[in-house]
């Protein structure tokens, strides 16, 4: 047996009816606050379902109409926002005798920033007035609705009192459920996220969540975080209104009891999976203003609404004013994903000032408003193909696939799917992988062409200016070539042509396979004689005083030809007193490399932990990590090292 949910927001003006007709519509009322009952207004969130059954070609379905019913006091505006944040259907409500008032207004303003697309009218207290009354209302509603969202909205005449209206309002939004395209289903494409409106604890339960399901399906034991503090969150059980459910769908309300203390989770969180928490201060987004002629200041601190969360934040203008894309940071951490909703109001927190939708989430450090990244947050508006297929023609740095799959929220299959799409068209487009991390790269052949080209030419140079040295290091490519991505970047278009076998790697040094060098007389005899002595040494070789005293030169012609040798590649200069056969360089990396592998709890390692692993003295210790992060092999953080890449990337095979 399917089930599908229509969860609707009741709007409007305070004391219009809204609690009420959703009690007629339920049979439950929603005011349980003491407050509520004393002031007969909703200030708080209040929640109801209806639950029924239909048969259609013989196949039974469940369906469930669940009612958000928001307050209409200007006081508690903000519940208002909380309750309409991630809804399928609006009922506005307005009452007969006193029309449409200021918060109908907002409320409807409110409901289209939000981009909800369906709704419908509840003219109520129709039994309080005459019947030119209700036609005069109607013409008000005409006015207001025209060119909203809207526009042709049913109106229905309802009595909560007597009753009038109230079954064909139900038969409407019960069509409506039955028949809507968007059936609740398990999102395979999307992780898993819960919009958090209420927390509390239930003696002998624990802890409680309600929300909506804004994308992907979790089940029993469930092993989620909370946005906030990243804390572990497992499903213990999850309720849809007085009935248990295994799973909860797209679209869905529910109770969801979690085995976290309340300490950890409040209003506006998160329950998520782990791959997208991604706690942000800044997201660029596109804007909406209700007054065209109104402007944001800079220096201004406005209130923020993001999916049931409330932000103090500052917004400045990407570009010029009119291409209405804005920039927003927030004094506390946010989450959000592309295509999220939000509201700002005024610094007092009196007046909705407009809406907008969230673009991204991965704000680069440095050119936010530079014409390039305007064309990219322009791109990024489209479909998912769409966007990724046009993010990697305009970008020579490529397209980041992790971030873009996080900022989206879709996952690995998915991105795969749009790949391989793409793959069959012009584009082309050539997947790099970061050694810092999973992080991969989807570059444009022509630029990746261009990058080539640039590399292979630079390096002929050097074979050309300097034919007795063995090739050029990383770091001095990396210099020498005009290159707009990071270092990470220039790494993993390296590797591609090492794989491909058109640089060759010896060493940490790079040439094309063709190239050829050789040692004069000289400097062939002292490697006769000094590769025995390094080979004898192992680990730790003579400093550059001792060989002259084993081989017999004098220091200046020993430097100099040191110097050489490790220019051709035959030595590697660990410090400016230490060198090293390449193949005993491979050894330590494998070493360093199982080093790493030895730690069950931490990926890291430091430089004690490799001393007495090695059997090197501290000091010399100290040297050789240091080369391995100069070379990019390993990563300092304070005391801690970690591995960057795999030893071949580096050194060679």
């Amino acid at each position: 047996m399917q089930s599908k949910t229509l969860i609707i927001a009741t709007a409007g003006h305070v004391d219009h009816g809204k609690s009420s007709l959703v009690k007629r519509l339920t049979g439950v009322d929603t005011d349980t606050l003491n407050e509520e009952k004393k002031r007969g207004l909703t200030i708080n969130l209040g929640y109801a379902y209806h639950h029924f059954e239909s048969a259609a070609e013989n196949n039974s379905e469940n369906y469930t109409l669940g009612f958000v019913d928001v307050p209409g006091h200007i006081d508690f505006i903000n519940n208002m926002l909380a309750g309409v944040s991630a809804v399928d259907f609006a009922l506005l409500v307005i009452a007969a005798d006193d029309g449409v008032m200021p918060q109908t207004k907002e409320h409807l303003s409110i409901i289209e920033l939000l981009g909800i697309q369906q709704g419908a009218i509840a003219l109520t207290k129709i039994d309080r007035v005459d019947k030119s009354r209700v036609e005069e209302v109607q013409r008000e509603l005409a006015n207001l609705l025209k060119d909203s969202n809207f526009t042709n909205a049913p109106i229905f005449l309802l009595s909560n009192t007597t009753g009038t209206g109230i079954d064909k309002l139900k038969g409407y939004l019960k069509n409506k459920v039955i028949h809507n395209s968007e059936k609740n289903s398990s999102d395979e494409n999307k992780s898993f996220r819960f919009l958090i409106d209420r927390a509390f604890t239930v003696k002998g339960i624990g802890t409680l969540v309600t929300g909506i399901a804004r994308a992907g399906h979790a089940g029993s034991n469930a092993q989620l975080i909370t946005s906030n503090n990243g804390a572990a969150a497992r499903i213990r059980a999850i309720r849809l209104d007085t009935n248990s459910i295994e799973i909860i769908n797209t679209g869905e309300r529910a109770a969801i009891n979690i085995d976290t203390k309340l300490d950890y989770v409040k209003r506006g969180d998160w329950l998520i999976e782990p791959r997208i928490h991604h706690p942000i201060t800044r997201f660029d987004a596109s804007i909406k203003l209700l007054d065209p002629t109104n402007t944001l200041k800079p220096s201004a601190e406005y209130h923020l609404f993001l999916g049931a969360s409330h932000h103090i934040a500052t917004i400045r203008y990407l570009g010029s004013k009119e291409n209405l894309l804005i920039q927003v940071k927030s004094s506390d951490p946010m989450i959000a994903h592309y295509g999220d909703r939000f509201i700002i109001r005024d610094p007092a927190s009196q007046h909705t000032l407009g809406g907008g939708r969230v673009i991204d989430t991965f704000v680069p450090r440095k050119k936010r408003s530079s014409e390039h990244r305007l064309k990219v947050l322009n791109v990024l508006q489209n479909d998912n193909e769409f966007a990724l297929q046009a993010l990697v023609e305009l970008s020579p740095e490529g397209a980041n696939l992790e971030q873009f799959s996080i900022n989206r929220n879709l996952k690995k299959a998915k991105i795969d799917a749009i790949i391989n799409s793409l793959q069959n068209r012009d584009i082309e487009p050539i997947q790099l992988k970061l050694r810092t991390n999973e992080d991969n790269i989807l570059l444009h052949k022509d630029f990746f062409d261009e990058y080539a080209n640039q590399i292979l030419s630079k390096i002929k140079e050097f074979h050309k200016f300097n034919p007795s040295q063995q090739g050029i290091s990383e770091p001095i490519l990396s210099r020498a070539i005009i290159f707009s991505g990071s270092h990470f970047l220039f790494h993993a278009l390296l590797q591609r042509l090492v794989d491909n076998k058109s640089v060759i790697r010896t060493g940490t040094l790079l040439h094309i396979p063709d190239h050829q060098t050789s040692l004069s007389e000289e400097e062939e005899e002292f490697l006769a004689k000094i590769r025995p002595l390094l080979i004898k040494a192992g680990n730790v070789p003579p400093r550059t005083r001792e060989l002259v005293e084993l081989t017999g030169i004098p220091l200046k012609p020993l430097e100099r030809i040191l110097n050489q040798t490790t220019k051709a590649g035959s030595l590697i200069r660990v410090a400016d007193n230490r060198y090293y056969l390449p193949e005993t360089i491979m050894i330590l990396a494998g070493f360093t490399e199982q080093l790493v592998d030895d730690q069950s709890n931490n990926e890291s390692f430091s430089v004690i932990q490799f001393r007495d692993a090695s059997g090197i003295g501290r000091n010399l210790c100290i040297e050789i990590l240091e080369y391995f992060d100069r070379v990019g092999f390993t990563r300092r953080d304070g005391n801690a090292r970690f591995l960057r890449t795999d030893k071949e990337n580096v050194f060679g095979a």
